[in-house]
């Protein structure tokens, strides 16, 4: 699957930057962020812990220590303007690099796939036609599809910068689902 996704040009955005790809694996929890960031080096997964995304994604993480996870993006490579900045990806992006998120659900197999903002959440809900449910505080409900839940959930950046004395809140919210379905 890692492989397809390293060879796809379909939209383009893969002559910015190569794909940002975290390890394939069997695993309990996939974490699903918008875009890829521009990277250092090759050694970079998405998600990373270098980003206040990546640093409370690992916090999470860290308190569920026996949990096996995955990081991935709707869009593996890097979406950048004229004047080479990032940019949110368009639908069209979105929507041409949405069959390598479900390929790597299929493959991977996890439990929970967290969707992170409502980007995120918006795109899933229009590809599996789902409905997901607005969250209340840090209250997030979830639906199944195939086998699988899937978890709208604030952005972690959004908690790190507006949220950020709700954050222990939110690492709650997200515990408890994780509890609730695994």
């Amino acid at each position: 699957m890692i492989e397809q996704i390293r060879r796809c040009q379909k939209c383009g955005l893969c002559f910015n930057q190569k794909p940002l790809l975290d390890t394939e694996r069997e695993c309990q929890v996939f974490w699903v962020g918008l875009s890829a960031k521009k990277t250092e080096s090759d050694e970079e997964i998405p998600l990373s812990p270098e980003t206040n995304t990546g640093r409370l994604i690992q916090k999470i993480e860290e308190m569920c220590e026996e949990i096996i996870t995955y990081k991935t993006n709707l869009v593996k490579c890097l979406p950048l303007t004229e004047e080479k900045k990032l940019r949110y990806p368009n639908s069209k992006e979105i929507d041409s690099c949405f069959e390598h998120l479900l390929g790597e659900i299929h493959a991977m197999s996890p439990r929970i796939v967290f969707l992170l903002g409502e980007k995120v959440y918006s795109s899933v809900e229009k590809h599996l036609k789902i409905n997901f449910e607005k969250w209340n505080e840090f209250e997030y409900p979830y639906k199944e599809h195939n086998g699988t839940y899937y978890v709208p959930i604030h952005h972690p950046s959004y908690i790190s910068v507006y949220k950020r004395k709700q954050m222990d809140k939110y690492i709650e919210g997200v515990e408890r689902i994780m509890n609730r379905l695994l």
